[in-house]
């Protein structure tokens, strides 16, 4: 690619860019498209685009620009995480896990994936999962900001567990007490054959 090909493909990015952060996303994902038509291998043409469908909604579209983009370039994890964000709001949530997931084997100090991954994990009731990625997030030292989300999190999240019922056979489950579970199994007749 020539030196005015490269100055051209900058400008229709910053256009669009320009065109995200004033809301008009509509015309960003046109200038970004442009850019991908002169250049198909411009990964931040791809994420640009998938920012401007993700805050009009369209998770298809946003997740495949997302994906496109990760795929170009594997350590910009912006798009790594755009990715999971997208396919957990498209309700794909274990492969949203999966995605941010392995992009914390890449970046394990990502902050910001962590609490993403940490809150999917809470929404499946993985809570125990979801604490302890967001203790991995606390650990990775937050921003101020992502300290708020994190402690908020957290808050909402202990005001939760002291409204769960505790089930002693599950805990015996946990502990390995098969004993307990055999006499549970016994009082509600599932030891008989049907």
């Amino acid at each position: 690619m020539n030196q005015k090909s490269n100055e051209v493909i900058l400008g229709m990015l910053e256009q669009g860019h320009n065109l995200l952060r004033e809301g008009r996303y509509e015309e960003a994902i046109e200038s970004f498209t442009s850019c991908l038509a002169v250049n198909p291998e411009t990964s931040r043409a791809y994420n640009g685009r998938a920012q401007a469908h993700f805050r009009l909604q369209k998770w298809p579209e946003a997740s495949a620009d997302f994906a496109r983009a990760k795929e170009l370039s594997p350590v910009d994890k912006e798009s790594w995480l755009g990715l999971g964000m997208s396919l957990a709001l498209e309700n794909k949530i274990y492969e949203a896990i999966d995605v941010l997931e392995e992009m914390l084997k890449h970046f394990p100090a990502f902050v910001r994936g962590h609490i993403q991954l940490g809150q999917l994990q809470y929404k499946l009731c993985a809570t125990a999962k979801g604490k302890e990625q967001l203790n991995l997030a606390l650990a990775n030292k937050p921003s101020l900001a992502e300290r708020k989300i994190i402690e908020q999190v957290l808050k909402e999240e202990k005001i939760l567990d002291q409204k769960r019922y505790y089930r002693p056979d599950f805990a015996a489950l946990n502990k390995g007490d098969q004993g307990l579970l055999v006499k549970f199994l016994y009082l509600f007749g599932f030891h008989k054959k049907r």
